[in-house]
């Protein structure tokens, strides 16, 4: 039996046990090599990813992964990457764990845990940059954003000197925000920004998300980009 389901696999998401699951949480063992929630384990690997990995490359989280187009896309385009993508939906982790093996991918983990929680399986200075695409803006709530003082202090902890944070959003607002948070940081700077991502420099090399798609295709929508790097 694998490590992470030796203890009953309810409590692995649950602090009691439900009468009704999710289909799919029960799904998630389908595919141990690319999906991972015993936290235990995770924690194990704070400051070892590498170990995880086989591997030198560097390491890059992602916060929200969907149903993984972004962090799959970034494997490919960038096999000598390593990818650590988190997601909360069992359908989405499943979705993206099955795109992953069909195309046999070696560079990706798809991690099931909120992002708040980072520093407990994240080693310090151990990853080389932190995508976060297109969160929930929050309006009326913006103090619910991810993208706010407590997130840099995460990074302080986790993201190499030279690392950067790569945000998108469609939310103009939001990416407005964000550029006026960045004035208030001492250790980062904003290296590179844009209110129109697909008309950019930057539109060659831009990977799709899910939500991404839509918005192009369905309202034209412009997408915002900002890349901060810590630069202390």
């Amino acid at each position: 039996m694998s490590d992470q389901i030796k203890k009953e696999y309810w409590s692995h998401f649950f602090k009691r046990p439900k009468k009704n699951y999710n289909p799919y949480m029960e799904r998630l063992k389908e595919y141990p090599e690319y999906i991972m929630y015993d936290k235990e384990i995770m924690d194990s690997y704070k400051g070892k990813w590498k170990e995880y990995f086989g591997n030198n490359n560097p390491i890059y989280v992602e916060i929200g992964s969907g149903s993984g187009n972004f962090a799959i896309g970034m494997c490919e385009k960038y096999p000598k990457v390593n990818h650590i993508a988190i997601e909360l939906r069992f359908k989405r982790l499943h979705t993206s764990a099955r795109k992953s093996k069909k195309i046999d991918l070696k560079n990706v983990l798809f991690i099931k845990r909120f992002g708040e929680e980072i520093p407990e399986f994240v080693g310090e200075n151990e990853i080389s940059g932190m995508y976060i695409n297109f969160p929930d803006p929050w309006e009326g709530n913006e103090r619910n954003r991810i993208i706010q003082l407590p997130l840099f202090e995460t990074l302080d902890k986790v993201l190499k000197i030279g690392g950067k944070l790569f945000f998108k959003t469609d939310h103009d607002a939001y990416y407005e925000d964000v550029l006026e948070l960045s004035k208030e940081l001492k250790n980062y700077k904003v290296v590179y920004n844009t209110c129109d991502l697909h008309n950019s420099e930057k539109s060659e090399n831009n990977i799709l998300t899910e939500f991404e798609e839509l918005f192009l295709n369905k309202f034209q929508k412009n997408i915002n980009y900002i890349e901060i790097e810590k630069i202390k």
